[in-house]
């Protein structure tokens, strides 16, 4: 098809033929069935040519989290025999990302290839989509163009936003909780050894393991003995209304942050939502993300009983015989009645954590009742915190364990001191 330039020409052309007409010349005439003549051409060449572009789309990495560049690539190959011409490449990502690449390339050689990229910068967590590609040929005198589509959409995730959070020590131990877990020996002697892990803060210096050191780069500890309970679970409530939109996704980023804690930790953990499905126990990279997988398009969901959802997940995690190590909650608005049903799970728990998000902008009236359920759970001995709109989720877990200070100790003190190693 002409494009708006060309039927211009068109329109000039066939109006020089016109005058020449009226007038008698001659020269109009030529120029007139020359500019026709050009677009005429110039539609050949963009509908005939020989060439043939295909387009190969790569989105670097396929897993990235919120507010991080991601970079999308794009691979042009002409299969033809011919070179192709002008090539103006527009590439549409979806409504929430509102952006769309647009450049121009000047024709590929036969047999020929060129690369291009550009980044995207996810607002938010989420599954989004980049494309389609549109590819528009024209002729080097823009008279003429073809629009075609060169590739379809490919899809990435966006995970919620971590927090690097240190992990807790037990109370009057220098050892972290993995390391204080009940034991069971592998009867191994001498240099054997049961695994190797990542070093964690707190962890005993002297059981680095330097030959593995040397080859990864970074302190690995030798595991001596199989920690029966350093299993975690991590539960999220998403129950409807139990969050403004805010409050919600803060929720969810506390919740991956916690996973992103016990996966370096060593911990095999699970995380569970009170209502939806979750990612039953495990450990590694590839566990942690498919809890990100879940956590990257989780929403609130509505109770198909009558029964109040969060209760009847609280429970059922009460009811198991086995013993883990660590429960964290991440819940909203809680009720006394929930918070009595937390406090029962310490019984095969080593420790549970509540960790409540209040409603942003909420009155005072609900950030009292979110202090009076953390108070509440606090004197049941679960270690509680009420995560302020605005507050650094890093900063209120470090505080939280700074306060839970070792029996006989002054909760003043700094229980993260560096102390001085036994040899």
């Amino acid at each position: 098809m002409p494009t708006p330039r060309g039927w211009l020409v068109v329109a000039a052309g066939v109006g020089l033929w016109v005058t020449s007409s009226a007038l008698g010349a001659d020269a109009l005439a030529s120029l007139g069935f020359g500019l026709l003549a050009l677009v005429v051409i110039s539609v050949l060449v963009v509908r005939m040519g020989k060439h043939d572009v295909s387009v190969t789309r790569t989105i670097t990495p396929q897993r990235a989290q919120a507010g991080r560049p991601v970079t999308v690539g794009l691979h042009l190959h002409n299969k033809g025999r011919g070179s192709a011409p002008l090539l103006l490449l527009e590439d549409r990502a979806g409504s929430d990302l509102s952006s769309r690449a647009r450049f121009a390339v000047r024709g590929i050689e036969a047999r020929g290839a060129r690369s291009i990229s550009y980044e995207l910068r996810p607002p938010k967590r989420g599954r989004y989509q980049a494309g389609p590609l549109q590819i528009t040929i024209t002729d080097p005198f823009g008279v003429a163009r073809l629009t075609s589509s060169g590739s379809e959409t490919s899809e990435f995730l966006a995970f919620p936003r971590t927090e690097r959070l240190i992990l807790p020590k037990d109370a009057g131990s220098r050892r972290t909780i993995t390391a204080s877990a009940r034991r069971q020996p592998t009867g191994n002697q001498g240099e054997d050894f049961y695994t190797l892990r990542e070093y964690a803060e707190g962890d005993d210096l002297r059981r680095i393991h330097w030959p593995a050191t040397a080859k990864r780069d970074r302190y690995m500890i030798r595991q001596e003995e199989t920690p029966w309970h350093a299993r975690a679970t991590i539960l999220l409530d998403d129950r409807t209304g139990a969050y403004t939109a805010a409050g919600w996704e803060r929720a969810v980023e506390v919740a991956a942050s916690m996973c992103d804690l016990y996966h370096r930790s060593g911990y095999a953990f699970r995380l569970t939502p009170s209502i939806g499905h979750g990612v039953p126990s495990g450990r590694g990279a590839e566990h942690l993300h498919r809890c990100l997988d879940v956590l990257a398009t989780i929403e609130p969901s509505e109770a198909t009983s009558g029964m109040d959802p969060l209760l009847k997940r609280l429970s059922a995690i009460e009811s198991h015989s086995s013993i883990e190590g660590v429960l964290i909650t991440v819940i909203g608005a809680a009720s006394v009645e929930q918070a009595h049903a937390l406090t029962r799970t310490a019984r095969r728990f080593k420790m549970v954590v509540a960790v409540a998000v209040p409603a942003a902008g909420s009155g005072p009236r609900d950030t009292a009742a979110a202090e009076a359920v953390a108070t509440l759970l606090r004197r049941a001995g679960v270690k509680s915190l009420v995560l302020k709109p605005g507050a650094s989720l890093a900063t209120a877990w470090a505080a939280l364990w700074s306060v839970w200070g070792a029996p006989g100790e002054q909760t003043g003190g700094d229980p993260w001191a560096l102390k001085q190693e036994r040899v």
